[in-house]
Order: structure tokens, then C-alpha cells, then sequence
């Protein structure tokens, strides 16, 4: 079978991601106007238990397979690629059946005992059932992701989204007349339809591609259930340690809001704001950072038991230089326009103060995406669940200090989440060149986008002020003063030897300018 190379397996997960992310925006802004910051406040205290009760199922299982294949299939032991799969899509299936029984009968202790907002409960126990279809077709994604054909995944991921949305705007209209607590069933049977869609897409696209002959394995069973399950038991620590922040964001933030001062409705609608509209905006630009992800770690993982370090610092400083530098101009966007953005888009001005402050720390939350894959790839979890822990302490401990002030509220939980992104990568990368001996070039990485960031960003300033003067349309203003200084971003960031020729030529656009 062959494999796709890091960068062109980027690219695939790149366009569809972008198609992905622009029906995924389109269908938040939807649901927010369809909704309001109410319901979206509503939906985003359920994702948090549904996570949860995923990370719970999957147990880290898929991203250990990936792992374990990456390493198989550099060693060309065929044999154990097929055992692996087999053996994984057999525990990811039976584990998914048991959670989905046992969620079903103790939904009503969940509601009673965890939940703030009773209204959320039709909504959740709609969700229960995708939890079975995502266990099963994360058995497929791992499978494709560590033989490194990441196409697959982003062809499964775009159906399940066309799906997801097209189910979901139908019912939000037909169910919208009875009332908002029914009115948000139509998110939940849109994630089963779109689940669903993506399962079967995934088992079609398996059937065609799997290897047809037969190879003798030469690892028995219990030691690749070891393996697995050693590798899996820290990722799902990580995973736990992530979906329980979510829980406690969830309930702790409109709490916080609540002791500032603000009743439960208008506490819900804040964080509606926050996380509906503020995240969303922030993690448009992750288009890139989880193609970049889902490519580099069976990347680092196949050269993580050979002694060719010289093309592993190679990889994982190309991932790390491509995050930063397509990252940093977004975040000058976000900060500049943070305000305009969410009125323009979510009819939600007051979202745009949380989100200046989140484009702040938006360059290491990305890094932070493409660091986990490296340190997963490289088998380092225990250290990256450590380091999490460290910065999900801080992320706590801001919502609780920050959150309850008068005057700060919404945005004091805005820069707690900054904060723990910067500490969070800042621990990741001190390990990473320290500890596992990785020297990287942090000018490319870091100061040189960051440095030539700043100047766009007052080149943005400049333009925008100069348009708006002979623009009565502030919505065309604002496209070509970000599209001139994004323009201007790349070329100052060329000239200074931030967008190095070896990797530009290797795209297909780009590489007969440069042969």
C-alpha cells in the first residue's frame, strides 16, 4: 500500500479541513441566530459530558494503534499491521456497546447530580448513541492515520460534516416552534446522522484499500494488548484531564458569572458568548495545526526507534514552523478585529472583548496542538500529561480567582485560558529540547513570525484607518486591509529567511517557481 509523505497528506487533511471548518462556522453562526447565545449556551454544557463519556470508551485505544502501526510498518511487519487493527475495532466496538448501555440507564443521575440547567437532558441523551458509531469509526481513522493515508480521514471527516449541518438546519427550523429546550434535540440527532455517514464512509473506504493478502503475524495477542493499553492508559489520562476541564469549565464559569452578580439566564447567554462564539472564532485558524497533527505524529512515530535524528528534528521543526507562521497572522486578524468580527457574523458584539484576549494566547494553543502529536509520536505521554496538569491548575485556578471580580468576569476566564495555553506549550517545548534532546530553531519557529506579526499588525491598523476613509462598506474595508497584510506578512517573512525555498518548493503550487 502506499503511503502519503507528511506534507502532501497535510495538504489533503488541509483543503478538507477548510471545507470542513467553513460548514462548521457557517453552521454555528446558524445555530446562534437560530438559537440564540442561550441555546448555544445550553449545547456547550453538554459537549463537555459527552467528551467525557467518549475519552472514557475509546481509553486512548486509537491513537495507540496508530502509533503501533507507524512502527509495524516501518519494520514492514504486515502481519502485525493486520493483527492490530482486528484486535483494536474488536475492543473499540465491545467497549462502545457497554458505555452506550450504561450512559442510557444512568442518564437521569448524570442530569440530577452534574448539572446545573436541567434543560440540557433531551439534548444529551439524543448524543448517547453517537458514542458507539464514534467508538467504531475511530478504529478505522487509526488505521488510516498510522499507515499514513490521511486522506482517508479527511474524505470520512467532510462527509460527516455535509451530513451534519444539512440534518441539523432542517431540524433546528422544525423544532425551533417547540420551544428551545426541544429546539436543540436537532444538534444531537445531527451529530448521530453525521457520525453515522462518517462510519459508513470510512468501512467503504477500508474495504477498498486494505491489503488483500493474508501475512503471518509475529506478535501473539496479550502483547499487543499490552502494548496498546501502555501506551493508551496516559493518552487517556490526558484526554481525561482535558474533557474534566471542559466539565468544570462548563459549570464553574457561569457559576463565576452567577457570584459577579448575574442571574442564571444571563450567566448562560455570557458563556454562550464565550464558548460558542469567542472559541469559535479562535480555533478557525486550526484548519492548519490539526491537519498538521493528525500527519506528524505516525510521522515522528515511524523514526521514534531509529537513530536518523537529524531527519526527526527535521520534521518536527518543519511542523512546528508551519503552525507558527500560519497561525500568528490569524491571531492579528482576531485581536484587530475581534469586535467587528462577532457583529458582523454572530450579532454578538459583546463576544469581541473575551476574544481580543484569547487571540493573545491563540499562538500557543495551536503549537500546543502540533506539540502533543510530536511528544505522542515519540511515545513521551506520561511527561505531556504531567505538563497538562500543570496548565489545567492554572486554567482552574484563573476561572476561580478571575471569574467572580466585578468588571472582569467573562474576561477573566478569557485570560485564564490564555494563560494555560502559554504554560502549557512552554512546558512541552522545554521538554522537548531539553529532556529529549531536540534542538530546535526557535528564531524560524517563534520570533521571526512573531516579530513580523507585530509590524502587520500596525501595517493592518494603517490600512484599515486609511480604507474606512473612502469605504462607507466596512465589510469591504476589512477584506483588503487583511488581505494586504497578509500579503505583506508573507513577503516580510520571506525576505528575513522566515519561509525557507526547501519547503516551498515541495509544494505543488509553488515548485516550478523555485526549481
Amino acid at each position: 500500500m502506499n503511503r502519503e509523505g507528511l506534507l502532501y497528506g497535510t495538504i489533503i487533511l488541509l483543503m478538507s479541513n477548510f471545507l470542513i471548518k467553513c460548514l462548521g462556522f457557517f453552521y454555528r453562526v446558524f445555530l446562534v441566530r437560530v438559537l440564540g447565545t442561550e441555546g448555544i449556551g445550553l449545547i456547550e454544557m453538554v459537549t463537555p459530558f459527552y467528551t467525557f463519556i467518549i475519552v472514557i470508551t475509546t481509553w486512548g485505544i486509537p491513537l495507540a494503534m496508530s502509533k503501533i502501526l507507524a512502527e509495524e510498518m516501518a519494520k514492514g511487519n504486515w502481519g502485525n499491521v493486520q493483527r492490530t487493527f482486528r484486535l483494536t475495532l474488536f475492543l473499540l466496538i465491545t467497549s462502545g456497546m457497554i458505555t452506550t448501555f450504561l450512559v442510557i440507564n444512568f442518564a437521569p443521575w448524570i442530569m440530577e447530580h452534574f448539572v446545573s440547567d436541567r434543560r440540557i437532558y433531551f439534548c444529551f441523551v439524543t448524543m448517547i448513541p453517537a458514542v458507539f458509531i464514534i467508538s467504531s469509526c475511530s478504529a478505522f481513522r487509526a488505521y488510516f492515520q498510522g499507515i499514513k493515508q490521511v486522506s482517508a480521514i479527511g474524505f470520512g471527516q467532510t462527509v460527516e460534516q455535509i451530513v451534519r449541518v444539512l440534518v441539523g438546519i432542517t431540524l433546528a427550523i422544525k423544532l425551533k416552534k417547540y420551544g428551545l429546550e426541544i429546539a436543540i434535540v436537532a444538534v444531537s440527532l445531527a451529530s448521530v446522522a453525521g457520525e453515522l455517514a462518517g462510519l459508513l464512509f470510512m468501512v467503504a473506504r477500508y474495504k477498498r484499500k486494505k491489503v488483500k493478502a493474508q501475512f503471518s503475524p509475529s506478535t501473539g495477542f496479550w502483547i499487543l494488548i499490552k502494548r496498546l493499553y501502555t501506551f493508551g492508559i496516559p493518552v487517556t489520562l490526558t484526554r481525561l484531564l482535558a474533557s474534566f476541564l471542559m466539565t468544570l469549565q462548563a459549570s464553574l464559569i457561569p457559576r463565576g458569572l452567577m457570584l459577579a452578580g448575574n442571574d442564571l439566564r444571563t450567566a448562560t447567554e455570557i458563556y454562550g458568548r464565550f464558548s460558542g462564539v469567542a472559541l469559535s472564532l479562535l480555533h478557525l485558524p486550526s484548519i492548519i495545526t490539526m491537519s498538521m497533527s493528525v500527519s506528524i505524529m505516525p510521522a515522528v512515530a515511524e523514526l521514534s526507534g531509529k537513530t536518523n535524528k537529524k531527519l526527526l528534528k527535521h520534521r518536527i521543526s518543519e511542523a512546528l514552523w508551519i503552525t507558527s507562521v500560519f497561525s500568528v497572522p490569524s491571531m492579528v486578524v482576531l485581536y484587530y478585529y475581534a469586535g467587528e468580527l462577532c457583529t458582523l457574523i454572530f450579532h454578538a458584539p459583546p463576544a469581541g472583548e473575551p476574544l481580543r484576549i484569547l487571540a493573545l494566547g491563540g499562538i500557543f494553543c495551536y503549537l500546543q496542538q502540533t506539540l502533543t502529536s510530536i511528544l505522542q509520536g515519540m511515545g513521551r505521554v506520561k511527561m505531556l500529561l504531567f505538563n497538562n496538569i500543570c496548565s489545567g491548575i492554572c486554567f482552574i485556578g484563573g476561572i476561580l480567582l478571575l471569574t467572580p471580580v466585578k468588571g472582569l468576569e467573562i474576561k477573566g476566564a478569557a485570560l485564564a485560558l490564555s494563560l494555560s495555553y502559554f504554560i502549557g506549550c512552554s512546558f512541552n517545548l522545554l521538554y522537548l529540547t531539553r529532556n529529549a534532546q531536540i534542538s530546535l530553531p526557535l528564531s524560524k519557529i517563534l520570533i521571526k513570525p512573531v516579530t513580523i506579526g507585530l509590524l502587520s499588525f500596525f501595517a493592518l491598523k494603517f490600512i484599515d484607518e486609511q480604507l474606512r476613509l473612502f469605504y462607507g462598506n466596512l465589510l469591504l474595508a476589512m477584506i483588503i486591509s487583511v488581505l494586504l497584510s497578509y500579503v505583506l506578512y508573507f513577503i516580510l517573512l520571506f525576505f528575513i529567511g522566515g519561509l525557507p525555498t526547501s519547503t516551498i518548493k515541495r509544494l505543488p503550487v509553488f515548485n516550478k517557481w523555485f526549481s
